[in-house]
């Protein structure tokens, strides 16, 4: 298992040398021309940023001297328009019409002077502000006008928006020689004004210009058409707009704001072409593409030539890795020359052998125990599975041999001298089986066997011969150890059939060998079934605890002293859907072996104190409960903690409690059981201790003992009519409790005969089949009412 699981490692990594020499010309190529082809797109990039840059700096500059240019425009136009409208303000027969109010010569005069400089717009104002003569619709500029006249005595130039058109209307003062009124000649900025400024400039412009509630208009010199339908909000925020769609079919604009009062807003926007400013640039760009493009061909063919050299010693290394890879460590790798790769093939040689012995060390620690040389659990596992599969008719016998003293061997003389010893039981195990392969360690005082041909015939002489090895002691320095053993076998293929099944059953055996005292015993057929049983009914366990499936059952017991019912002991009950009805005798110890029973002893405690509070309250006020305690429970601290707390809490007193604790809770920590039952002793509760004569307690540890009770087991009672030897010991033991003020109560009384008895050799209380079994609830009060109705019959008869 492990030389192929290793193939296959090896196959994976292959795989993987395989694919990085395949790819390592590509890879290397790809490594510099990917290292250059970076160097020179980040070159690119920093050159075509500058001339993006420079591109972009040099039409705002352009922009700025169009802006420039623009603004000299209007002020050129304004003083031409000042000029020539000065001319007519001081013509005398002008001034004279005015001054005559001679209206048909007025505006004979202002169309010829129009007409005569080409004026779009004609305007006469009285020196107060108000319009006399207009051709256009000038309402919304008067605000601005008479600001402008007020303030000034001399020609001003202003931009106004009449008829939904920008102007230029220049104001001049007309003076004879006092002030009589204002002639005003305006020209429209249209887009013969704006195709002369592009004229000049080389520069496209665009006049946008909105009027009270009126949508956005435009004059442009750009072939492009603009939305003005989509333009809205502040001016600001139009021409914004506006420069962002003229960005967006590749215009760099700069805006500005004419006017912006009154409700009138004019604004212009000046552009130019960045494709235009960035076409000087292509030049540059393409020849340093060509450079770029030269470099990478030529750094692809030196690139090419030197992994050439490379790649041909590395595939080379490449067959030799795949061939070890394989498990091939015979064939030397043989390089050329004195160069890197050659010492790299030395090395790879000292690489194989060093593995090769590697792993041989690998499988043998993998497949062995270290201290013993044996072969260990896994090894073992595999022989006899592969001996089960390819052999399955052929006998054969395991034993499983267990060292039973080496726990107590190991606190006497140390790990360090029992790890000297195990060597040696090995080696006389391997000399007696003959085959190493044959015997193995798998665990620290456990030994495997395979013998072929074993059968039940001959198992005990078999059995005889292994622990006959043991009978000499071993030797350590100057130490002399006894070792023990004890065996468990098992026999192929009848009583197992794979490695599991084998296993487990070879333990069942050391364990019904332990339990019986023996040396050694063979597996029985159903050992198996009672082990699945047992982890059955503890699984059982946990599903009643959790559910609820408990019943109690309580049976009655009799004060001889007092002449009245006493209390009951508690008895719990167990019928599951599954397993059927079970008995405590069974499901208690399994209950304490998988630390189970304080749950229960909890639950029978509680149960208990509610149903003595039901029968309380239905009229017998002075019948107390008996509870048993396990010896796992009394040893909890934690356990009679808790204890103690109910107790409180339900309120106990007296003769409504009484503890049960067996001779076994004393065997198992003596000193912990008398600490834990002298609380509850000093708690004031009543103790007492069951099965008494049937443990190994001593009378000095009686004494000791914390209890207000002994109860005789029935062991002695059944027959204590017709046993002189019994009466002897049960008066003995009653005189004995006497002396140490305990209550006795004697168990399993069956007949008056007994019960006369133990009247008469002073014992306090009885128990037993004679007065009643075990009843539910129900049937117990039943009972009760008729024991008080005919007592004597129970007792006498």
């Amino acid at each position: 298992m492990i030389q192929r699981s290793r193939r296959r490692t090896c196959t994976t990594a292959c795989k993987g040398i395989s694919l990085m020499a395949i790819s390592f010309r590509t890879r290397l190529l790809l490594i510099f021309l990917s290292l250059l082809g970076l160097t020179l797109a980040a070159t690119l990039w920093a050159v075509l940023r500058a001339t993006d840059d420079n591109a972009r700096a040099g039409a705002n500059r352009e922009l700025a001297v169009a802006e420039r240019v623009f603004d000299t425009l209007l002020v050129d136009n304004s003083r031409q328009l000042t000029d020539r409208t000065t001319l007519l303000a001081e013509d005398f027969g002008f001034k004279q019409a005015i001054a005559t109010n001679e209206e048909g010569t007025i505006l004979s005069v202002l169309a010829n002077h129009g007409d005569r400089i080409g004026a779009d717009m004609i305007v006469l104002m009285d020196p107060a502000g108000e319009v006399l003569i207009s051709t256009h619709n000038i309402d919304a500029e008067l605000a601005e006008l008479r600001e402008s006249i007020g303030r000034r005595q001399q020609a001003f130039s202003v931009l106004t928006l009449a008829d939904g058109a920008p102007y230029q209307l220049v104001m001049v003062p007309v003076q004879a020689p006092q002030l009589i009124a204002w002639v005003g000649m305006g020209f429209i900025m249209d887009e013969a004004l704006l195709e002369r400024f592009r004229g000049i400039t080389g520069t496209n412009i665009t006049l946008l210009f909105r009027g009270g509630e009126a949508s956005v208009q435009a004059f442009t010199t750009l072939d492009a058409d603009l939305p003005l339908d989509s333009l809205s909000g502040d001016f600001s925020d139009v021409l914004g707009q506006a420069t962002d769609r003229f960005s967006e079919s590749g215009w760099l604009s700069r805006q500005g704001v004419l006017k912006d009062r009154d409700g009138q807003q004019l604004g212009m926007l000046l552009s130019v072409s960045l494709q235009e400013a960035l076409a000087a640039y292509d030049s540059l760009r393409n020849q340093i593409l060509a450079i770029a493009a030269i470099a990478l061909l030529l750094a692809a063919l030196a690139t090419a030539l030197i992994a050439g050299g490379i790649s041909r010693p590395i595939n080379a290394l490449v067959v030799a890795a795949r061939r070890i890879a394989r498990g091939n460590y015979t064939q030397p790798v043989a390089l050329q020359g004195n160069n890197e790769f050659a010492v790299l093939g030395d090395t790879l040689d000292n690489m194989q052998t060093a593995i090769q012995e590697r792993e041989r060390h690998i499988l043998y620690q993998a497949q062995h125990d270290l201290l013993t040389g044996l072969p260990n659990r896994d090894e073992l596992g595999r022989v006899l599975s592969e001996r089960l599969s390819d052999q399955p008719e052929a006998p054969f016998g395991v034993i499983l041999l267990q060292l039973s003293n080496f726990d107590d061997l190991s606190d006497v003389y140390g790990l360090s001298v029992m790890d000297a010893v195990l060597p040696q039981v090995a080696s006389r195990l391997a000399d007696r089986n003959g085959e190493l392969d044959r015997v193995g360690r798998i665990s620290t005082d456990e030994f495997l066997l395979l013998i072929d041909g074993l059968t039940e015939t001959g198992a005990t002489a078999e059995a005889e011969r292994y622990l006959a090895l043991f009978d000499d002691a071993f030797r350590h320095d100057s130490l002399e150890i006894k070792v023990e053993a004890r065996l468990g076998m098992v026999f192929c293929p009848q009583q197992a059939s794979d490695y599991e099944d084998l296993m487990r059953r070879t333990h069942l055996a050391i364990s019904e060998a332990r339990h019986l005292g023996h040396s050694f015993a063979t597996y029985q057929d159903g050992q198996d079934e009672r082990h699945l049983r047992r982890i059955t009914v503890t699984n059982r366990l946990q599903h009643a605890i959790a559910e609820g499936g408990f019943q109690l059952m309580f049976q009655p017991q009799y004060s001889l002293e007092h002449q009245r019912m006493r209390s009951v002991e508690v008895l719990i009950r167990w019928n599951d859907p599954v397993l059927g009805r079970m008995f405590p005798d069974e499901f208690i110890p399994l209950a304490e072996q998988s630390g189970d029973i304080t749950l229960i002893t909890d639950w029978v405690f509680d149960e208990s104190i509610r149903q003595m509070r039901r029968w309380q309250a239905d009229g017998y006020p002075d019948l107390g409960i008996s509870v048993n305690l396990s010896a796992k429970d009394i040893l909890k601290d934690s356990f009679v903690d808790s204890l103690l707390g109910r107790i409180e809490q339900h309120g106990l007193k007296g003769e409504e409690l009484i503890l049960e604790v067996t001779e076994s809770a004393m065997m198992a920590d003596t000193e912990r059981a008398l600490k834990n039952l002298k609380r509850l002793y000093d708690a004031g509760v009543e103790l007492a201790m069951d099965d008494f004569g049937t443990g190994f307690s001593s009378l000095a540890q009686l004494k000791s003992m914390p209890v207000h009770e002994l109860k005789i087991d029935k062991a002695f009672i059944l027959n204590l009519a017709d046993d002189e030897d019994d009466q002897c010991i049960v008066r003995s033991t009653i005189e004995m409790a006497q002396q140490l003020k305990l209550t006795v109560l004697a168990e399993g009384v069956e007949n008056p005969a007994s019960i006369a008895l133990l009247e008469q050799m002073g014992c306090h209380c009885i128990q037993g089949y004679c007065l009643a079994k075990a009843l539910p609830y129900d049937e117990l009060m039943d009972w009760l009412a008729t024991f008080n109705e005919q007592r004597e019959t129970f007792l006498r008869a």
